[in-house]
């Protein structure tokens, strides 16, 4: 599993490097930095997948995530739309904060399906809990951390 795991960060990365050498304008690419990038990537017509590339996030992921810890697709959306508010805000006026650097591009209305909204909310979490890096005045309650 470990294995599968760095092969797909591996392609991933070197995905990234091949197309940001061989972008073809501006807006195609996120911009990426040393410090973070959280991208939602429409894959097909109807899939999307959130690409996160804080190092250290997907272990924490696989650890702290359950079946038992899940929570609803409404949950899930609730506080993302909040977060991204957030996080876009900071980005917007704080251009000298190397962490917040790049804006995600979340759209409330679209259907992205339980698990990027679920991998998006971790992320948010993690950023809280793990980096101490608050991105909302009052976050959620961290019973389920």
């Amino acid at each position: 599993m470990e294995e599968f795991i760095m092969k797909r960060i591996f392609i991933i990365l070197l995905s990234i490097v091949f197309l940001y050498g061989c972008a073809a304008g501006p807006g195609k690419l996120t911009k990426v930095k040393d410090k973070n990038l959280v991208e939602i990537k429409k894959e097909g017509d109807t899939e999307y997948e959130v690409i996160v590339m804080d190092p250290g996030f997907d272990t924490w992921f696989q650890t702290t995530w359950s079946p038992a810890k899940d929570r609803s697709l409404e949950y899930y959306k609730h506080w993302n739309q909040r977060y991204v508010s957030a996080w876009n805000e900071k980005v917007r006026r704080s251009r000298s904060n190397d962490f917040f650097d790049t804006e995600i591009n979340y759209n409330p209305g679209t259907n992205y399906g339980i698990e990027v909204e679920r991998v998006l909310y971790y992320y948010f979490r993690w950023v809280d809990t793990k980096l101490g890096i608050p991105i909302l005045d009052t976050p959620p309650p961290g019973g389920i951390l």
